[in-house]
């Protein structure tokens, strides 16, 4: 498979993600009142409006303008990974695609609202996690499938280890 076929795996598996993070925001804002959850699967796991103006979780970090930045930034740098990087499995490439097209979900988000719309809430027994949205799950599955795909890569390429010691 050609390196371009794999690229465009990336930027496809991109643009579905932010296709279904924006279709599932607007539902959300359409159909939930703010900080009013509604029951899916009984207590353990409810659609809860909110807005998050922080960084991942709900964390303050350097406000609304240095979020924004710092993730286009980060949109800017991974699509240029995307288009530049070769040698890399296609699984690779959706990986990377699926953190792109999260980080872009909520970037619109803060383009349009200032704050991202969160609404996916799960937990149970007084225990909560933060509340979070479906570019969240891109990203974080994204991450997860880079580590597992480059995990043992030292071991595989030992030049890139000895390169590194050397610095």
């Amino acid at each position: 498979m050609t390196d371009a076929r794999k690229r465009t795996y990336g930027y496809l598996t991109a643009l579905a993600v932010i296709g279904i993070d924006q279709l599932t925001k607007r539902l959300a804002l359409g159909s939930l009142d703010l900080h009013q959850p509604v029951s899916v699967l009984g207590n353990f796991f409810r659609f809860t409006l909110a807005w998050n103006q922080g960084a991942a979780f709900s964390m303050s970090w350097g406000g609304p303008m240095v979020l924004t930045v710092f993730t286009a930034i980060a949109v800017i740098m991974i699509t240029v990974f995307i288009w530049r990087l070769r040698n890399h499995t296609p699984l690779f490439f959706i990986a990377l695609g699926a953190i792109l097209g999260g980080a872009m979900g909520n970037l619109l988000d803060r383009f349009f609202y200032g704050k991202v719309v969160d609404f996916i809430d799960i937990g149970s027994n007084g225990w909560r996690w933060p509340t979070f949205n479906a570019a969240d799950i891109a990203i974080t599955i994204g991450g997860i499938l880079l580590v597992i795909l480059n995990r043992g890569s030292a071991k595989r390429n030992p030049e890139i280890v000895e390169k590194n010691a050397g610095q």
